[in-house]
């Protein structure tokens, strides 16, 4: 029987993980496994939702991280079959909560507070293969004079060097005792927003077609219309496991995302998801009804533009603007 020697990992120019097996009689031996990075340094509950595999320091701010995306996924999907703009929008949100604690020392028990993130993707290079699909992420984490705000840009590609996704954002990393007290100073409710928990969100059953908004699943709809036109309730089930991986006390970014998605699905659907741009003026809470309003769209020859902007006591609470464009 033959012994094997395996030798330090290392990483190739690209970022792909690539290891050094040999075996004393010269024999291929078993590659090393893959493994996904900390569950808790991308704030999420679920291994199953952990996209990040593995990362190297490539420059003072410049990272390449590995990743995966499911051939199937329960929650992230699109009519066609091809890799959800979304699943790139929550990649992005990982990347940046796992470089500032793992590269930069943030502390766990953090908060993360996001102000902006604008994704697009390429459709034509989000086609789901026989296997999942293998992403490298070459990554700029910029934190100017050790202060909380981050900045972040990537670009992720597949094996074959095709761009899957270009993002960037900015966010800040504040401590627990900040973080309460700012979430308690002049706040206009007359309860303290950071006792709330998911049990406070209250979610009405509903009966409409899921198909209308894009989703195959009643449980994924987060939406249910007014008489206004043009104007929606925010109604996502609490005990969604994806949209809802962790509690929290408030409403998360990537719930408002999809609402602005969901209020503006194509009929019929003729177009792809390619780009969001999506600015967060102010906490969502749990507590607080909300109310979504969609502008008339803008057109160009293959695009379509829609702005949708989130309400809690006439306040808004994030913007998103979203463009679909035509089939090829």
């Amino acid at each position: 029987m033959s012994s094997s020697l395996v030798l330090p990992q290392s990483k190739d120019t690209q970022g792909t993980r690539t290891t050094t097996r040999t075996t004393t009689d010269g024999t291929p031996a078993l590659p090393r496994l893959t493994t996904t990075v900390p569950a808790e340094y991308v704030h999420r509950a679920a291994l199953a939702e952990v996209f990040l595999t593995d990362c190297a320091k490539t420059g003072p701010d410049t990272y390449t991280l590995t990743g995966q995306w499911p051939r199937a996924h329960t929650f992230f999907t699109t009519p066609d079959g091809r890799h959800d703009h979304l699943q790139a929008c929550e990649t992005l949100r990982q990347t940046g909560i796992y470089l500032a604690h793992a590269e930069h020392g943030i502390p766990l028990g953090h908060h993360f507070v996001m102000q902006d993130m604008t994704v697009t993707t390429h459709p034509e290079h989000l086609t789901i293969g026989t296997t999942p699909t293998h992403l490298t992420l070459h990554t700029t984490l910029t934190r100017p004079r050790r202060t909380p705000q981050f900045t972040i840009t990537l670009t992720i590609t597949n094996p074959h060097n095709h761009t899957l996704a270009t993002g960037h954002g900015h966010f800040t990393c504040i401590s627990p005792a900040a973080y309460h007290r700012m979430r308690t100073t002049n706040n206009p409710h007359t309860t303290d927003p950071t006792t709330h928990t998911l049990q406070h969100l209250h979610h009405t059953p509903t009966t409409q077609n899921p198909t209308t908004y894009g989703r195959t699943h009643p449980h994924d709809l987060v939406l249910t219309p007014t008489h206004q036109p043009h104007t929606y309730t925010l109604n996502p089930h609490p005990h969604h496991p994806i949209l809802f991986d962790h509690d929290g006390d408030h409403l998360p970014g990537m719930v408002l995302i999809e609402a602005a998605r969901q209020a503006t699905h194509p009929h019929p659907p003729t177009t792809h998801l390619t780009h969001t741009h999506t600015t967060f003026h102010h906490y969502a809470e749990l507590t607080t009804p909300t109310t979504l309003t969609t502008t008339p769209p803008t057109h160009t020859h293959n695009t379509t533009t829609h702005t949708i902007t989130t309400h809690q006591n006439n306040t808004p609470t994030h913007t998103t603007t979203l463009t679909h464009t035509h089939h090829p």
